[in-house]
């Protein structure tokens, strides 16, 4: 199956926003401060990227996050 630009804009959004929330989760969980600080880094990173998705979706498609 070949996903259409939009399609694969929703499904990055998606993988986006569960790897904000996975990081987020080992920079919680871990013993190891400089290991946890590198997560939270890389939250912040995904869900920078997870909004610019956000906005391109809003812009071009009119879509807003959570519609499908």
């Amino acid at each position: 199956m070949e996903l259409n630009t939009r399609d694969f804009l929703m499904k990055s959004l998606l993988n986006e926003q569960e790897l904000v929330r996975d990081y987020q989760q080992f920079a919680q969980t871990t013993d190891d401060r400089e290991v946890g600080k590198l997560f939270q880094e890389y939250a912040e990173t995904d869900a920078l990227r997870a909004n610019r998705i956000k906005d391109i979706l809003q812009n071009k498609y009119g879509l807003d996050a959570d519609e499908k």
